[in-house]
């Protein structure tokens, strides 16, 4: 068999595995406090109808609206002709060269099983999903929903989908909510499921070792209910002597409540040098990313073991790693990028890392500007 025909026949089974492939999607296997609220969303989209049903769920970053969401995705799936989850549409959006469109065409590929490489423009976008989606009963989520215009974009009007068809949009923002059938505000967590889900991520149980209850109790009370930061801190904690303990809860205790991110940073800096620029290069760069890719990546930059750097961020709940993709919640993703931008914060040139288009274009143009004054000087001297 040739080169050619081999790599030919993969193609062929990766489409293949591709179709077949199912769309589960991951949830962290002990959930805390949202079966309830899951099982109202379910129990109102599933009851049949043939009109299309909107669900809202809003709430503070971190809440679990998108872990609550892939719950409800997985348990409906299969009974639509299709079905679709967005991801993280606010940051893709924000893409350079068509973000929206790009976001377009996955939502008619995972639906329809083929790719729209037809769209050239958002306006176009809306045409084609009207045209081919209208009599289809299909199941869509929105998640991370920032902008009218973006929910524009993939479901216009509720008469894009067929009879039958079911959304569910996740957003910060109630106010995207408004032609919403049904409409859900995530509550922190009560105590006791604070400590529980704190628990699973620093002991690995589902409750306190006897020694530690007193500072488990302190610490969960400096998270506010918030279950990123239950999970993150309680990671970070994990396996660490009572002295470390003290230490770590010592330090959430002089942050404010109401500064989330602030309790996250304390999770980066218990990180070595080395998983510190890893999460970095992660929050920067690889967020949706291949796995195999970022490891490749990560382990040019003079990184020995980048699927223990991984497997150790994931742990810690600064990552998801889960089938092929890496990723990270985004306030996680903005704690990192802020600790770059702090680093100099008005001289995008000086940074370890330039992720934003237009700060790469401003670094650029002032590189060519120094070069060309570098060459008039040099000019200048020899004349």
């Amino acid at each position: 068999m040739s080169r050619h025909e081999a790599k030919f026949i993969k193609e062929i089974i990766k489409d293949v595995l591709n179709k077949l492939e199912p769309k589960y999607l991951y949830v962290p296997e002990h959930l805390v406090g949202m079966d309830r609220l899951a099982r109202n969303i379910f129990y109102f989209l599933s009851t049949a109808a043939d009109d299309v049903r909107i669900v809202g769920i809003h709430g503070m970053p971190g809440i679990g609206k998108t872990t609550i969401a892939k719950v409800v995705f997985n348990q409906l799936r299969y009974r639509f002709e299709g079905s679709c989850f967005l991801s993280n549409i606010n940051e893709t959006s924000k893409q350079f060269n068509g973000g929206l469109v790009d976001l377009q065409k996955q939502l008619l590929h995972d639906i329809l099983n083929q790719y729209a490489a037809n769209i050239n423009c958002v306006d176009g976008g809306k045409v084609l999903i009207k045209e081919r989606l209208r009599r289809k009963r299909v199941l869509v989520v929105a998640d991370d929903v920032a902008h009218q215009d973006q929910l524009n974009a993939l479901m216009g009007d509720r008469r894009w989908f067929g009879p039958g068809s079911r959304v569910i949009i996740t957003t910060r923002d109630s106010d995207l909510l408004r032609d919403a059938d049904k409409t859900c505000q995530i509550e922190e967590l009560k105590l006791d499921e604070s400590l529980q889900l704190f628990s699973r991520h620093a002991f690995k149980d589902t409750k306190p070792a006897e020694d530690y209850i007193e500072l488990s109790k302190k610490a969960v009370g400096y998270c506010g209910g918030l279950p990123l930061a239950l999970e993150v801190i309680g990671g970070c904690l994990y396996g660490k002597n009572k002295d470390r303990w003290e230490s770590e809860i010592d330090n959430l205790s002089r942050i404010p409540n109401q500064d989330i991110q602030g309790k996250l940073l304390i999770s980066y800096h218990a990180l070595d040098g080395e998983l510190q620029r890893a999460f970095l290069d992660i929050a920067c760069f690889f967020i949706g990313i291949e796995r195999e890719y970022v490891t490749k990546v990560l382990g040019a930059r003079c990184r020995p073991n980048p699927e223990v750097v991984l497997e150790t961020l994931s742990e810690r709940s600064l990552i998801q790693v889960f089938g092929e993709t890496v990723s990270m919640h985004d306030l996680l993703r903005d704690m990192g990028r802020e600790v770059v931008c702090k680093a100099s914060p008005k001289q995008p040139g000086k940074r370890t890392r330039i992720w934003n288009q237009e700060d790469a274009w401003n670094v650029l143009e002032q590189q060519k500007v120094r070069a060309q004054c570098i060459h008039e000087s040099i000019v200048m001297r020899i004349f």
